[in-house]
């Protein structure tokens, strides 16, 4: 089973998944803090217990989290044999929903869990062009006692590529032609470094909450297998729609650009 969207609990369609079966897990799961129907938190500790087993030793997790819930995924996640790996920050360029005596929130949280045996850190895939004037070339003395560059006259020259930064400023996409209607859809140049970071081509991303599938574009787009899952039939519809679409593969991300969005800018 794969590429294809459940419709379904994700505490009904995970069980049929075989254990060892995934190598990522992209979700932006629900808090329970809005009066949407679908917005029903979930059992924390039976997700990433359920999560665990189809990861079995080697599969990563990036999960969108909203504090103070953010802590029960974490607990969730480390009681069920999940390792820490790394927080990204989503920078938007405006702040969501009224604000009365608090800062305007304008960023979102971003987790990334990995278990045990994991290995798959695509370095290269994600490096983006430097956005300051200076050179990081270096050369090596004859008589230099410094090993890490290999032999004598060794050198490195600053080939202009960094790796990314920890905050992500990427513009949300309401009112533009990403924008399906969904309340929290995520922009695509988001996902994708989640996407190329953690897995390979041929591996197995999951989405346990898919709503319209961003997570699942960007796995077709770069040549992963996808399986969502989504209770929702009218964002199911949506999703499966986009999917189906050749637009799907004409998304043209700003990963390793210099582009408007600043994703990811030195």
């Amino acid at each position: 089973m794969e590429n294809v969207i459940i419709n379904a609990k994700w505490e009904d369609a995970l069980p049929h998944l075989p254990s060892g079966s995934v190598d990522l897990v992209c979700m932006d799961p629900p808090y329970g803090v809005t009066p949407a129907t679908w917005d029903v938190r979930p059992d924390w500790n039976l997700l990433m217990s359920e999560l665990g087993r189809v990861c079995g030793d080697t599969g990563q997790c990036w999960c969108f989290v909203r504090m103070p819930w953010a802590m029960d995924v974490y607990l969730a996640s480390i009681s069920n044999g999940w390792v820490w790996g790394q927080e990204i920050i989503w920078e938007k360029q405006n702040a969501g929903g009224c604000t009365v005596g608090t800062f305007r929130k304008v960023h979102e949280n971003i987790w990334n869990f990995k278990r045990k045996n994991a290995r798959t850190f695509n370095l290269e895939a994600i490096r983006v062009p430097k956005t300051t004037h200076g050179d990081k070339s270096v050369k090596r003395r004859k008589d230099s006692t410094t090993q890490f560059l290999g032999a004598n006259n060794s050198s490195y020259s600053d080939d202009g590529m960094r790796l990314p930064r920890s905050v992500v400023r990427c513009r949300n996409i309401h009112r533009s032609e990403e924008s399906l209607g969904h309340p929290t859809q995520k922009p695509l140049d988001v996902v994708i470094p989640f996407v190329l970071y953690s897995s390979n081509p041929g591996d197995l991303v999951v989405d346990p909450f898919c709503g319209t599938g961003t997570s699942l574009v960007a796995a077709k787009m770069y040549a992963r297998r996808w399986i969502g899952v989504e209770n929702d039939p009218q964002w199911l519809k949506v999703a499966q729609e986009r999917l189906n679409s050749t637009a799907v593969l004409d998304h043209k991300p700003t990963v390793g650009t210099q582009g408007e969005s600043d994703l990811f800018a030195e």
